[in-house]
């Protein structure tokens, strides 16, 4: 009897299977009411321990299992003090990230948030609160001596996590000065002075010297491609126009030049370059001059004139510094390529050339 009340309190799952197979032990079956007794007391002992053991592993994991969700709120625009007491209240926790910011005021306050507002996470999650540092404090550089591009190009990189901290106060001023024309002569605010916002950066820049003349070098008798290169290197205003050449002229070679040569000029005088056209062309290329009006700058700014072929083949014809104005440029590429024209490094001008044959 007492053996079928046993079986009946234990009859699922493992206790069942457990005591079925200790019931099974024919011992256990013996005439002997003391003996059976006792074997029925350690049976129900180890039965009860084996319960609990399960009863407490099967609690354990459903506590895991089902942590309470709760929504993470929005920690924008408090101290971090405050942030970290409100994320422990949800039974969150709180991860920082420290960042500049344009506000010397903000230091020390919650300027963003991962998970957003809003989410339902598990409690226990970690929540990353990124908290300012206040504003970034640079000292300004000395920039006197340094050229107009080479600072223009200096100020586009020098950025801070929140943007730049100089911009240059346009239009320059200009003076005549003994520098190279384009040379920063003074600044305002001084080198030394502490930043921590956009600031206007105001210049004083070179025009060069006041009336100072230059020697014109003499291109008579160069072929176009060498008068070219001796034009950039000298980097004075120049043009090229051709013609078809004539009797006893050269093809491809420089016939004429205005100003003459070793007369002295100003140095903003454009040197005018004629040549005559070049006829052995091979085959599928064509000779022209390239003529763009491009802006007017307050100084000479880096241009690169490039070909592409209709295969995709990229070279270079000319890089210089120029002006602004009419700018020329003698070639011979395949016919049906794309001439381009980068200023400062953006392409500005982009063109395709053909022959003008009939055939």
């Amino acid at each position: 009897m007492e053996r079928k009340i046993l079986l009946e309190v234990f009859s699922g799952g493992i206790m069942s299977n457990f005591f079925k197979g200790l019931f099974r032990n024919k011992d256990v079956e013996s005439a002997d009411p003391e003996r059976k007794f006792f074997n029925m007391v350690i049976y129900a002992t180890l039965g009860s321990v084996v319960l609990m053991i399960v009863i407490a592993l099967i609690t354990f994991l459903v506590t895991i299992d089902s942590k309470e969700l709760t929504m993470v709120p929005d920690m924008s625009g408090l101290d971090l003090a405050n942030a970290v007491i409100d994320l422990q209240d949800r039974a969150l926790y709180a991860e920082v990230q420290l960042r500049y910011s344009s506000n010397m005021s903000d230091k020390g306050t919650v300027l963003g948030q991962d998970p957003k507002q809003g989410t339902l996470v598990k409690a226990g999650t970690r929540v990353l609160l990124k908290v300012s540092k206040g504003a970034s404090v640079e000292k300004l550089e000395d920039y006197t001596g340094w050229g107009l591009i080479e600072l223009e190009n200096h100020l586009k990189s020098l950025v801070t996590s929140y943007g730049p901290l100089l911009k240059l106060n346009k239009p320059y001023i200009y003076i005549y000065d003994e520098s190279t024309p384009g040379t920063v002569l003074e600044q305002k605010p001084l080198p030394g002075t502490e930043i921590t916002i956009l600031t206007d950066l105001s210049i004083i820049v070179s025009k060069g010297p006041e009336g100072s003349l230059t020697p014109v070098r003499d291109y008579e008798g160069t072929s176009w491609q060498r008068a070219l290169q001796l034009a950039i290197s000298d980097s004075f205003p120049f043009t090229f126009s051709s013609r078809a050449a004539k009797r006893g002229e050269v093809p491809g070679m420089v016939i004429n030049q205005s100003p003459t040569a070793e007369s002295e000029v100003p140095a903003d005088t454009v040197r005018q370059i004629f040549i005559t056209e070049p006829v052995e062309i091979e085959q599928g290329y064509i000779f022209g001059i390239l003529e763009k009006d491009l802006p007017i700058y307050p100084v000479k700014v880096p241009v690169e004139v490039k070909s592409i072929t209709p295969g995709g083949i990229e070279s270079t014809l000319a890089k210089l510094y120029h002006a602004g104005g009419l700018l020329t440029i003698p070639y011979i590429v395949s016919d049906g390529s794309t001439i381009t024209i980068s200023i400062n490094g953006d392409e500005k001008i982009r063109e395709v050339v053909r022959s003008l044959s009939i055939e």
